[in-house]
């Protein structure tokens, strides 16, 4: 059975996921997660990339993955992704305007990046003269850093793809019966990622720096608590307005609000450019998303139902992957890299 590897190397841990194919089936063949080497990631240093490259070998060892073929994330608050709108346009054409299009959009010199782009929906289906273009560039130098890891965890790299892209993937199964849009939320440790999925097509994307660690700083210097004190409190209480008497909420808000009102304008953008149709349902996906009471609040402010992601949909499990069922948020970035045909 043919086999790859799902790598998400995210700041506080790495998921990984294996999947094989046969056939149409999809077959889960290995799963776990292990902590980030701290600040490892944000090193330039060649023994910090070392490190991270050991604690991926050792939980291959641990989960007993077979693959060496690897599919990885790029940390979506350091590539560039823009659904944007271009002219009708051939593949020809198209590959030659990128460049001048893509000018607009990026804050770095194009030789500094490694420059992509996807048709999404050509002028037949957007109904117009013009045509979705899903563009992404990737910081060479970001590139080069997460190959070395690769090479030195003596894994074979097949491609590399932000977090939102895997996440979308991983989720398609999930929004196929739903009539609607559904808004992905990506509730990380360091960055909110935002996307908007549509008939299984991205159509918006958006990051913000917002996550679980600016929770825990708020906590910090909200309620005088010291880091360890702030996890633990996040984590046990989350957002639960009945606890403590909603201190904990309270000393969050400024954080939440920052993220509810970035939800909201993606959704306003949305109804705006599909003034028919509408977003049906919130996904949440991401370590932070499991937070207590962090469902409940979202769906009450933000005014559409939500739900924890659920990226295990249609994929076999043996029965010793029971465990993972309540943890498909935090492995929705891995699943989907692992999808990729």
């Amino acid at each position: 059975m043919k086999s790859i590897l799902g790598l998400d190397i995210g700041s506080h841990s790495i998921k990984l996921v294996e999947i094989g194919s046969s056939g149409t089936e999809r077959h889960l063949l290995a799963a776990g997660s292990i902590p980030t080497p701290p600040k490892a990631l944000q090193s330039s240093l060649d023994a910090d990339h070392q490190a991270v490259a050991m604690a991926i070998k050792q939980l291959i060892k641990e989960t007993g993955a077979k693959s060496t073929s690897v599919a990885f994330a790029l940390p979506e608050s350091q590539v560039f992704t823009r659904v944007i709108e271009v002219p009708a346009l051939s593949q020809r054409e198209l590959s030659s305007a990128i460049g001048w299009e893509a000018e607009q959009y990026i804050p770095l010199p194009l030789d500094q990046v490694n420059l992509d782009y996807s048709i999404l929906r050509d002028a037949k289906e957007t109904g117009t003269d013009k045509m979705d273009v899903l563009l992404v560039a990737c910081p060479k130098n970001l590139l080069e850093k997460y190959l070395s890891i690769l090479e030195a965890a003596e894994l074979i790299p097949l491609a590399a793809e932000t977090e939102i892209i895997a996440t979308a993937r991983a989720l398609s199964r999930s929004v196929a019966t739903i009539k609607n849009a559904a808004l992905l939320v990506s509730l990380g440790a360091q960055t909110t990622d935002l996307a908007i999925l549509r008939g299984g097509v991205l159509a918006f994307t958006r990051s913000i720096a917002a996550g679980g660690e600016a929770l825990s700083r708020a906590l910090v210097s909200g309620l005088d608590f010291n880091t360890n004190q702030a996890e633990e409190f996040k984590r046990t209480y989350g957002l639960e307005q009945d606890k403590l008497q909603g201190k904990i909420v309270a000393a969050v808000k400024p954080i939440m609000d920052t993220i509810i009102g970035e939800m909201k304008r993606a959704l306003a953008y949305y109804s705006e450019k599909h003034k028919d149709e509408r977003v049906e349902v919130t996904l949440l996906s991401g370590g932070t998303a499991k937070l207590p009471g962090m469902v409940v609040y979202i769906a009450q402010n933000v005014g559409i139902e939500a739900q924890l992601a659920n990226p295990w949909v249609g994929i076999k499990r043996d029965p010793r992957f029971a465990v993972l069922d309540k943890e498909g948020a935090t492995f929705t970035v891995a699943v989907g890299l692992a999808l990729r045909e």
